[in-house]
């Protein structure tokens, strides 16, 4: 099981690769385009829309598995004090089964339109005409990495940054 966990880190290092580089380029693109709004009236072309289709994409979803690791995600606490001692832990591990089945349900339709997009060859509207099929594939790749370490926390609980196992 220790491997297992080496390797889904490996992966989710990866992963977090990939969304700070989506990061720097995301910074890097805009400032080109606002100098060169500025200083010859011309912009980016499709800047935008490659933006919200790939850089944004890669942001969020190869993220998620390592903020979940780290213990990141917001957590909504308002009724736990309310909660007896004994019930926190089942109901962690109900919750977390929970967030589970929902994304792999979110990596399994969005494989669906993944593949669909690869196999109708899809591209965006823009006058580059890009292919949307990869970034479509960054959503069950981040979310089933997610759904890897959800399992491997129900059963082998990890040790957040503030301490707590998660």
């Amino acid at each position: 099981m220790r491997l297992f966990s080496k390797i889904i880190g490996g992966i989710e290092k990866a992963c977090l690769m990939g969304s700070g580089v989506a990061l720097l380029a995301i910074m890097l693109f805009t400032n080109v385009d606002v100098v060169l709004r500025k200083l010859s009236h011309y912009a980016v072309p499709s800047l935008y829309e490659i933006t919200q289709d790939y850089f944004m994409v890669s942001l969020v979803f190869l993220s998620v598995s390592y903020v979940y690791k780290k213990g990141g995600h917001v957590k909504v606490t308002l009724f736990l004090r309310l909660v007896p001692k004994a019930m926190q832990f089942p109901l962690k591990k109900l919750l977390d089964f929970m967030a589970l089945v929902y994304f792999a349900l979110i990596t399994v339709m969005s494989w669906k339109a993944g593949v669909s997009a690869w196999e109708f060859n899809e591209v965006s509207s823009t006058i580059l005409a890009y292919p949307l099929a990869p970034a479509l594939f960054m959503v069950p790749l981040g979310c089933g990495l997610t759904c890897l370490r959800i399992a491997l926390s129900l059963f082998y609980p990890i040790r957040t940054e503030a301490g707590d196992q998660n």
